[in-house]
C-alpha cells in the first residue's frame, strides 16, 4: 500500500499522482395583518434580532413589532430578504470535493452538477463550526456561508489545504449577491420575473438561469411557506434582479420579520443554535450528515452518538407563558435543564424559543423553567404548529 501522511480527521491524504408591476397581496392580507397587529400589542417587548451573526452573550429581546405586510406574504405569497451578510465561496480544482468531503459531515464526492446539500463543517471532537449550504456547478463548487461566517469559512478551508491538493479558493461574496425568497408563491414570482419556467429542484439542488444577459444561480432551500429559494446573481445585476422579484409580486421581508419566522421554522442560527459547544445530532442536522461516507474530522464523536442512540441534549421549541429574552438557561427543579438560544413572539404562537433541552426533559409537553424569573417554557417539537 502506498504510504501518505493523515489529516486532522486521521484519514490519509494521498499524494496526486496515486490516483485519486407590483400585484396586490391576496384578500387573507387583511385577516392576517389585524391578527399580527392584535398580538403584537399583547405582546409587546422590544424588537427581535435579525438574519445575522449572533455573537453568543449578545442579548436578543422579543419581536413584537413584526412587519405584518411581509409576515403575510411569507406564509400566503411571496417574501423576498437579501442575504448579503452570507458568505459565498467557489471552491475550484480537481479535488475540491475531496477536500470538502474529508473536512465535513456530509458525502460531497457523490454530488454532480446541478445537485447540492447541506454539510456541517465540524471541530476533531464533532463540534459545529458552519453548516454549509453546497451547491455543485459544472467546474466548481458554491459554498455559501451562515451570515457573517464567510472569513472563518475561508480560513478554514485554507490551512486545510497541503501542497498536493489541486485546489482554489475564489471569493465570491463581491462578485455575486444572494437573495432568499420564500412563501408558496415564490416560484410564480421567480418564473415572472425571470420570464422562464422554474424546474422542480430538490434541497439545495440548482440550476443556472439567465437574467439581464447574465446568468444566475437558482437553488432549493429548506422552506418557509411553501417552497423557497436562494439565488445567486451577479453583482451588477443585483440591483434589476430585486426589483423584478419585488415587480412580480414578492414584499420586501425585514430582518426582524424573518427572525420570527425562523423561529417559528426551527432553523438554527450562527451563534445561537450553531456554535462550538453543540454537535450536528444535537441540532437535528441529520439530513447533512452522512453516515456511510469515510472518514471525516469529528466523525468518531458523531457515530458513536448516532450509534449508541443517545444525545446529551436536543434543539426543541419552547412555548413561553411570556415573552423571555435569550441567551439563558433552563432548569428543572433548581437544576440545570440546558440553554435557552433564541426567543421571539409570534403573530401565530405568541411567545416562543428556541432551546436546546437536556434529554431527559426534552418529552414534548415538559414543563421547564426560565432561570433567572417566573417565566416557563412547555416543550414542543419544531417546527411549531
Amino acid at each position: 500500500m502506498p504510504k501518505g501522511r493523515q489529516n486532522s480527521a486521521g484519514c490519509a491524504i494521498w499524494s496526486v499522482g496515486e490516483g485519486r408591476s407590483r400585484r396586490p397581496c391576496s384578500p387573507y392580507s387583511s385577516r392576517i395583518l389585524a391578527f399580527a397587529a392584535r398580538r403584537a400589542a399583547w405582546y409587546h417587548a422590544g424588537r427581535g434580532g435579525g438574519p445575522h451573526q449572533y455573537a453568543r452573550n449578545e442579548p436578543m429581546t422579543n419581536s413584537a413589532d413584526t412587519n405584518g405586510a411581509a409576515y403575510a406574504a411569507a406564509l400566503h405569497g411571496a417574501a423576498l430578504a437579501d442575504e448579503g451578510e452570507a458568505g459565498r465561496i467557489l471552491m475550484r480544482g480537481r479535488d475540491r470535493a475531496a477536500l470538502l468531503h474529508r473536512l465535513s459531515t456530509n458525502d460531497i464526492e457523490r454530488l454532480r452538477p446541478g445537485a447540492g446539500a447541506r454539510s456541517v463543517l465540524t471541530t476533531p471532537i464533532g463540534r459545529i463550526i458552519d453548516v454549509l449550504a453546497v451547491h455543485a456547478l459544472d467546474d466548481a463548487l458554491l459554498l455559501a456561508t451562515s451570515p457573517g461566517q464567510g472569513g472563518a469559512v475561508w480560513a478554514h478551508l485554507k490551512k486545510n489545504i497541503f501542497f498536493q491538493d489541486q485546489v482554489a479558493l475564489e471569493a465570491a461574496g463581491r462578485s455575486h449577491g444572494q437573495l432568499a425568497l420564500y412563501g408558496p408563491a415564490a416560484a410564480e414570482a421567480l418564473r415572472q420575473a425571470l420570464g422562464a419556467d422554474i424546474p422542480s429542484l430538490p434541497p439545495h439542488h440548482n440550476a443556472t438561469l439567465g437574467f439581464g444577459g447574465a446568468q444566475l444561480i437558482v437553488a432549493a432551500r429548506p422552506p418557509i411557506g411553501g417552497p423557497s429559494f436562494t439565488l445567486y446573481v451577479p453583482a451588477e445585476q443585483l440591483p434589476a434582479a430585486r426589483a423584478a422579484l419585488l415587480g412580480a409580486g414578492a414584499l420586501a421581508l425585514d430582518a426582524a420579520t424573518l427572525e420570527v419566522l425562523r423561529v417559528e421554522a426551527g432553523y438554527a442560527a450562527s451563534g445561537r443554535e450553531l456554535s462550538q459547544e453543540y454537535i450536528p445530532l444535537e441540532t437535528g442536522l441529520h439530513d447533512a450528515v452522512s453516515f456511510s461516507k469515510g472518514c471525516y474530522v469529528g466523525q468518531e464523536i458523531i457515530a458513536r452518538m448516532e450509534s449508541r442512540g443517545r444525545l446529551a441534549k436536543r434543539l426543541m421549541g419552547l412555548r413561553l407563558s411570556a415573552p423571555a429574552s435569550a441567551p439563558g438557561k433552563l432548569d428543572v427543579g433548581g437544576k440545570e435543564a440546558g440553554d435557552l438560544t433564541s426567543a421571539a413572539v409570534s403573530p401565530r404562537f405568541g411567545p416562543i424559543a428556541l432551546a436546546y433541552v437536556r434529554s431527559a426533559h426534552a418529552d414534548p409537553g415538559t414543563r421547564v423553567g426560565i432561570a433567572g424569573g417566573d417565566v416557563w417554557g412547555e416543550v414542543a417539537e419544531l417546527p411549531f404548529k
